[in-house]
């Protein structure tokens, strides 16, 4: 498969069992479809850095692009912003005919701090919630 974005070679990596691939090139990385998903809940901080570490980086040599960005997988549809996180506004691209989607170096780490930052949130919360009961059983409001 191409990249996208420069028309490098794409390398398998793997994270936790999980195929990606990357461009060695411009470090972006191509996710089948619920594969960003899967990564994003492994609650591992520095995913990318640990891909460079494992992987090494590699001097590639860049391909052509012709235009705008097409899909690596299904080489028909073109891969088009959405915007992925809700307080971070990370914007990826995905292919709307595989749902695969094109992530820009630096872009999942950002996905996965935010997925953090949520559950962090959702803790909290739950843990208030439980006190707000606590004290509503013993009289203290």
């Amino acid at each position: 498969m191409k990249c996208p974005r420069d028309g490098a070679e794409l390398a398998v990596v793997r994270v936790e069992g999980i195929e990606l691939d990357k461009c060695h090139h411009c470090d972006g990385l191509w996710f089948d479809a619920g594969e960003l998903d899967r990564v994003r809940e492994l609650d591992r901080s520095g995913v990318e850095e640990q891909i460079e570490q494992q992987y090494g980086s590699p001097t590639v040599a860049a391909g052509e692009v012709d235009g705008y960005m097409r899909c690596p997988r299904c080489d028909n549809g073109r891969l088009q912003q959405f915007t992925y996180t809700y307080n971070n506004r990370v914007r990826i691209d995905r292919c709307n005919e595989c749902m695969g989607v094109w992530v820009d170096d630096s872009e999942l780490d950002a996905i996965i701090g935010e997925n953090q930052q949520l559950e962090k949130i959702a803790d909290t919360s739950a843990i208030k919630a439980f006190m707000r009961a606590a004290g509503a059983i013993f009289g203290r409001n």
